[in-house]
């Protein structure tokens, strides 16, 4: 018997498996990112290029927004 996950808790462990990440190469330093999402972009001030924070959940809408904001297009998500 085949058991189906509901479509809502798919959607749950979708977002759990994707994480943001920095192109640091491409990125121009603008802070777009720290703007619109701090909880998970912040500037590492030792080496001066923008980190992911390690979380447990990345809110999908606040980073998708940083995505689409970015200028260097140096943002993306990882499928892990």
């Amino acid at each position: 018997m085949k058991h189906e996950f509901p479509r809502a808790a798919l959607s749950l462990l979708e977002e759990t498996l994707r994480k943001p990440v920095v192109d640091i190469g491409r990125c121009t330093l603008c802070e777009g990112c720290l703007a619109v999402c701090p909880q998970v972009f912040e500037l590492n001030p030792v080496m001066g290029y923008i980190e992911v924070r390690e979380l447990d959940h990345y809110p999908e809408d606040a980073v998708q927004e940083a995505i689409n904001i970015c200028p260097a297009k140096c943002l993306a998500w990882l499928e892990e």
